[in-house]
């Protein structure tokens, strides 16, 4: 047998071992990380998914947090994993571009070759919140109080390097404004900062915020989307708001180390869509809440992520930002 049939053969039996283990795939629970801390946007969609995906599986998936670093530590947890399918990764653009900050060639591993996209789930605009006692209404009687009293006024975001710490320095950026950035690990906690009054205003997730603000506890200024969010269609968006095209959200899929088998991932896609897609949880825990669903395939999903990460560098341009 010469050499090229001695090639075909190996890659026919390894692709009949992947298929083979696609199908097997998943003979024991399978562990969702998440980069953030209970309470926020991705941790509420991640417990809502994995019952229903462990129902299609057969086997539980078990959601794991592991807050800190701006999803560093998830992320470098989820890189060194097994390349089996078994270790998935909840995640944001924003938290698998920290290597485009300053400090980002200390990482020990790359947000981009150590990873392969498996589904995008959702798509989200942030709103910017705050208490209803803080004595503002739009964004800009913010921008003209912060503007009297520079360096007085404080806001809140999930963390360095964050979609809301980049785009609120940003935006005060471009409106002349003297902010103090507070971190949090991850949205819940950033809400409960908010209500307790130790930052004055938060962009973040519309939809752990969303209740808040038909309690009446936090008041929306404007919202992230280029379009008003049918949830909330008397706030104006950012752009409307003097800051025309800007916009603030960004999109949450899951990803698996470089190496799991295409089978395995197409399996954790088609199930994770099947999931997304029902009417009842679609309405109930993505469109019902301000979000859209995506169901974009790991090729699409990969280029969605290419396309926003040149997007992220070019907002980091200027603004000075440091990792941790």
């Amino acid at each position: 047998m010469n050499a090229v049939l001695v090639r075909c053969f190996a890659v026919l039996v390894q692709a009949a071992s992947f298929a083979a283990f696609g199908q097997s795939y998943p003979s024991k629970p399978v562990h969702i990380v998440l980069p953030v801390a209970t309470g926020g946007i991705q941790d509420t969609l991640t417990r809502a998914i994995a019952p229903e995906i462990g129902k299609r599986w057969g086997q539980p998936a078990i959601v794991e947090n592991r807050a800190g670093a701006n999803g560093i530590i998830a992320s470098e947890y989820v890189a060194r994993s097994a390349p089996d399918g078994y270790t998935i990764l909840m995640t944001s653009h924003i938290q698998l571009s920290n290597d485009l900050l300053p400090e980002g060639r200390s990482l020990t591993f790359d947000p981009v070759k150590d990873f392969t996209p498996v589904i995008g789930l959702v798509a989200t605009g942030n709103v910017l919140v705050s208490t209803p006692q803080f004595p503002v209404n739009t964004l800009q009687e913010l921008i003209a109080l912060a503007r009297q009293k520079p360096g007085e006024f404080n806001f809140g975001s999930w963390g360095i390097g964050s979609s809301p710490h980049i785009d609120t320095e940003t935006i005060a950026r471009i409106a002349g404004l003297k902010l103090t950035h507070v971190p949090y690990k991850g949205g819940g906690p950033l809400l409960q900062a908010v209500l307790a009054g130790e930052v004055n205003f938060t962009l973040t997730g519309l939809q752990p915020a969303l209740a808040l603000i038909r309690q009446g506890r936090l008041k929306a200024i404007a919202y992230g989307g280029l379009q008003r969010s049918s949830v909330l269609p008397d706030v104006p968006t950012l752009s409307e708001s003097g800051f025309k095209d800007f916009d603030s959200g960004g999109w949450f899929g899951w990803l698996v180390p470089s190496a799991t088998p295409k089978a395995v991932v197409d399996r954790i896609a088609a199930d994770a869509a099947a999931v997304i897609t029902a009417p009842a949880f679609r309405e109930r825990y993505i469109t019902g809440v301000g979000m859209e669903v995506l169901n974009l395939s790991s090729a699409a999903f990969a280029a969605r992520f290419k396309a926003d990460r040149e997007s992220y560098a070019a907002r980091l341009k200027g603004l000075g930002v440091k990792a941790f």
